[in-house]
């Protein structure tokens, strides 16, 4: 999916000796320049060299050579790396961002999966903070998420009722007798909920997955947000929904601009717009990687392992009246690994241009927050059903005779361009340092991946991926119902007394106000379809 959510994202294709033209303005950008985190001691060790695929071989005279075939080959091989490149990446020792905040409703409790394991987060107001827990009742293993915020601020279990303070100790056992070894048993270490690791930050809530990560938690932070998500002169807009394909498919999507022009057609691109993108990688190593092009606008990327990838776009343009300006959109996307086959994308995104256009606290700023992400989820929807089908055939592939994926990838795909660099890059360090998949809790490969077994319609599918899991677009969507309902109720009622007086102005008046409800409420309805369902075909956008 392009996470590259930004109206701006035709500044891709641009050509810099083109007028840049105003950018459509309602979608999602982020970005970060630098991960505080890793340390850079070297960059001497070249990554091996990623070739493309393979030709038939041929004895036929009138077809092209395997070189003719190729083109000439790109390869990864003058890309550097940091020294100790061997070293294996620990999946479990890193902070995850789970949902943005404002996203989270303090007075229910929210389930949530990371790494394939099943979490429940839940805000205590007596320590006015976020709690994660294992989301399993440690009496019958009944889902806490299904349970509910008690009188006295704890989470309760629905099940045998069953309560837990924020540390996950338990505090209340109903069945349990006032005296003797049943009165004890609230004390036993056994009684308590596991309770993982978490923090918040720039308005995410953060998760470390380990449960006995609590020392090399708290001797970390979380990635962050770049400084100017804070200034002023940029505006900010932020989206999640949670997505029915592997959190490969989804990073591979990420680390690729160049298709952004034919996916979103219409959308965030234009195909006649479409160019080369020759990308250079910088560095690379088990932090992740980073690269640039050059030229007018200038992409800066930045991968941050596990799941962080970073877009600064600088556009310099020439305005009427204000003459030159540095246009510069930031676009942060965390892609996170759920289970296999599934991941959540949570996108922030700031610029410093056309501000007017995005959701704000400004009295100027008058697009609501419900409003942008209908775009936002057109780009989701743009990737959905082409990464399905990509994902169907690389499972198959591996099946086949290809077995891993990212070391046979060069073999699988044809990857002869600079724009596929970065795409190359991320598949590289999956398999070098990534152990090709996350490392998922439990068994990974005992259910069948959503996109194999998932219809159209089901992938597609807004309300459960995110209208329900957004309080923006849930408050919208409930006031859309609200609104249509009465609406249809006022037509009926207009309708029914239309024919009683007797003045005949008055019945046409009545007449009017009927037909204008009903169309009122019907325009309701379609808008609706933008919180639920609305079908993508590529070929009916001209």
């Amino acid at each position: 999916m392009a996470i590259l959510l930004s109206s701006s994202a035709s500044i891709f294709t641009s050509s810099p000796s083109q007028s840049l033209k105003p950018l459509n303005p309602s979608l999602p950008f982020l970005i970060s320049t630098a991960n505080p985190h890793r340390k850079i001691s070297g960059r001497s060790k070249s990554l091996s060299a990623l070739r493309v695929a393979t030709q038939p071989q041929t004895t036929d005279p009138d077809r092209p050579t395997k070189t003719e075939q190729d083109g000439e080959s790109y390869n990864l091989g003058d890309e550097v790396e940091d020294e100790g490149s061997a070293t294996k990446f620990n999946w479990r020792d890193h902070w995850y961002p789970v949902s943005l905040i404002e996203d989270l409703d303090p007075k229910l409790p929210t389930p949530f999966q990371l790494l394939g394991r099943d979490i429940v987060l839940w805000f205590d107001r007596n320590k006015q903070e976020w709690v994660a827990l294992d989301d399993k009742c440690p009496h019958r293993l009944a889902p806490l998420s299904e349970g509910r915020i008690d009188e006295g601020g704890n989470l309760q279990c629905s099940y045998h009722g069953w309560s837990f303070d924020g540390c996950g100790s338990c505090v209340k056992i109903p069945q349990a007798s006032p005296q003797g070894p049943e009165a004890r048993a609230i004390r036993s270490p056994r009684a308590c909920a596991t309770r993982f690791p978490t923090q918040v930050s720039q308005g995410l809530l953060f998760v470390w997955p380990d449960e006995n990560g609590w020392e090399r938690a708290n001797a970390s932070k979380p990635p962050m947000l770049p400084d100017e998500f804070g200034k002023p002169e940029f505006s900010t807009v932020t989206i999640q929904r949670d997505l029915f394909y592997g959190y490969d498919t989804l990073m591979e999507n990420v680390s690729d601009p160049s298709h952004i022009d034919f996916a979103h057609h219409k959308v965030t691109g234009r195909r006649d717009r479409a160019k080369p993108l020759p990308f250079k990688l910088e560095a690379s190593g088990p932090w992740g990687f980073s690269g640039a092009n050059e030229g007018n606008p200038r992409i800066t990327a930045e991968f941050i392992a596990p799941c962080y990838y970073l877009n600064k776009i600088e556009i310099d343009t020439k305005l009427p009246l204000v003459g030159d300006q540095k246009w510069v959109i930031w676009i942060c996307s965390f892609n996170v690994p759920m289970a296999p086959g599934k991941t959540r994308s949570i996108v922030c995104s700031a610029r410093n241009f056309f501000q007017f256009s995005m959701p704000g606290s400004a009295w100027w700023q008058v697009i609501p927050r419900w409003h942008e992400h209908w775009t936002s989820n057109k780009v989701y929807d743009g990737d959905m059903i082409v990464l399905q089908g990509q994902e169907k055939v690389f499972l198959s592939k591996s099946k086949e005779e290809f077995g891993d994926v990212n070391k046979q990838y060069t073999t699988i795909t044809f990857t002869p361009t600079q724009a596929d660099r970065f795409v190359l890059a991320f598949r590289n360090w999956l398999r070098r340092h990534g152990n090709s998949q996350p490392e998922w809790f439990g068994t990974s490969d005992q259910q069948p991946l959503p996109s194999t077994i998932l219809s159209k319609r089901q992938m597609l599918d807004r309300f459960e991926q995110h209208t329900l899991k957004c309080s923006s677009c849930k408050g919208a969507y409930t006031a859309f119902q609200t609104w249509k309902k009465l609406l249809i109720g006022a037509a009926v009622v207009f309708a029914s007394t239309a024919g009683i007086p007797s003045d005949l102005q008055l019945r046409i008046i009545l007449a009017g106000f009927a037909l204008v409800s009903a169309g009122l409420a019907y325009a309701l309805h379609e808008l609706e379809k933008n919180f639920v369902f609305v079908d993508y075909v590529h070929a009916d956008i001209e």
